[in-house]
């Protein structure tokens, strides 16, 4: 993964021209030892090569060119095979509704002894938490389970994504009220299901039936369940985990001579066809016109913030509207360049921030280039002033300059890391028209 690889730089830039404000501390490391450590009055003390020796040189910083920031909504963000279960539903007047609900399938069990004079019991489906949550847990959350009508299947990509959905029985075979324990001493969550069901399951064991002993022919007869929220219940999103062993469903029988207890199990079969099935309401919200990937929403236009949240796929776009102005600079060349963001202060005391973003290039539809940086947040814990994340956007900035035309269609989108962009619903908002999100442009004139 590019976030996985993506080296990280750093520099120290100082000059007497050199105007530094509260990201002085911007370190870049250039051309093996371009500059050495501190502040240098003499412009032809320092190391740039035999061109310009004979050169007056400085090191300066403009600050000046503006930044333009926007909200893009992913066409499509992949939740299958992400090793999560998610389920729930979460209401707050800025992002709108997010509800989640979980479809998979089951396989058949890898042993089991079941004679037809053994008594059956019960059925249940049993999800351990994974300790992840999104919302207010201390509200009861309603899951309802139903027997699904169709084989899930992978798209045309190979995968599926988070708008997908599959066809199931409408009764429901299923279902329980609880209050969430993510972080409880009690670790599972376990609902009844129907006695129809289980016994029909019972027999086909009992009986030694064909389609006990392949998954593929299992799949055709029992194609599987989705775990479904109950709109009625809103509070928060709740994960478990997708480990074949800790969502299953287990099949309680009795010996008949010995009143013997035996537990079968049908553990989730092939976790990369378990997806979540992702569905937002924005319509009671500043976000209601975002449609579709090609389109983006101005900061103008939602009180001067853009917004960044997992699972349903919103990024910020970054444009650089006056950035054509630099090819009028001669005699000059970038050193460095970062790019500040600030979240909306006072908008993260109820969800932490990610402890990371990614920053690509991106086109005029808004698609994922390249990427360019990763950045991790920086708190200020007592004033929240200086909470940031800052990009060092360099590489960039000199490419677009590199053939001395800069594509007013070319921008940056900045994301989470694809995996908390599938199974997470980590938010970010930003302050788009604040002061401190800016483009600092750190340069070498002569």
């Amino acid at each position: 993964m590019f976030e996985d690889r993506l080296a990280k730089k750093s520099v120290f830039v100082c000059s007497q021209r050199l105007r530094l404000g509260r990201s002085a501390i911007f370190v870049l490391s250039l051309m093996g030892g371009l500059f050495v450590p501190g502040c240098k009055n003499n412009p032809e003390s320092y190391s740039l090569g035999k061109e310009f020796v004979e050169s007056q040189t400085a090191v300066s910083l403009i600050d000046t060119f503006s930044v333009s920031l926007s909200t893009v909504i992913f066409d499509r963000v992949v939740t299958s095979g992400q090793g999560c279960i998610l389920i729930g539903k979460y209401h707050d007047d800025i992002y709108g509704t997010v509800t989640s609900n979980s479809y998979f399938q089951v396989g058949v069990p890898e042993s089991y002894d079941v004679q037809s004079d053994d008594i059956y019991d019960s059925l249940h489906f049993v999800l351990q938490y994974n300790k992840y949550f999104f919302g207010d847990t201390t509200k009861s959350q309603r899951i309802v389970v139903n027997h699904l009508t169709q084989n899930i299947v992978f798209d045309d990509q190979g995968a599926i994504a988070s708008n997908a959905s599959f066809t199931f029985d409408p009764s429901p075979v299923g279902s329980i009220i609880y209050t969430p324990r993510p972080n409880g001493s009690t670790d599972t969550l376990t609902i009844k299901i129907d006695d129809t069901i289980g016994l029909d399951l019972f027999r086909k064991l009992a009986e030694n039936s064909e389609i006990m002993t392949d998954n593929t022919l299992f799949r055709d007869y029992f194609h599987g369940l989705v775990l479904r929220a109950d709109e009625n219940y809103e509070g928060s999103i709740v994960g478990f985990t997708t480990i074949k062993q800790e969502a299953k469903l287990v099949l309680f029988t009795r010996k008949a001579t010995s009143l013997e207890e035996n537990d079968i199990v049908f553990g989730l079969e092939d976790s990369t066809r378990q997806f979540n099935n992702v569905v937002h309401d924005f319509n009671s919200t500043n976000l209601r016109p975002l449609t579709q990937q090609r389109y983006q929403l101005s900061s103008s236009l939602t009180g001067g913030l853009s917004f960044l949240q997992g699972g349903i796929g919103l990024a910020i776009r970054v444009d650089f509207p006056s950035f054509q102005e630099a090819l009028l600079f001669k005699g000059m060349t970038i050193l460095a360049a970062q790019l500040s963001i600030f979240p909306e202060k006072n908008s993260y005391d109820k969800f932490d921030l990610p402890s990371g973003l990614i920053l690509y290039e991106s086109d005029g539809a808004n698609r994922l280039g390249n990427g360019v940086a990763t950045s991790s947040l920086v708190v200020d814990e007592l004033y929240e002033e200086e909470t940031a994340y800052t990009f060092d956007v360099t590489s960039f900035l000199k490419s677009e300059l590199a053939n001395s035309y800069v594509d007013p269609e070319k921008g940056l989108l900045i994301t989470l890391s694809t995996s908390d962009q599938s199974n997470s619903f980590g938010r970010m908002i930003a302050d788009a028209h604040g002061k401190n999100t800016k483009l600092r442009i750190y340069y070498l004139s002569y």
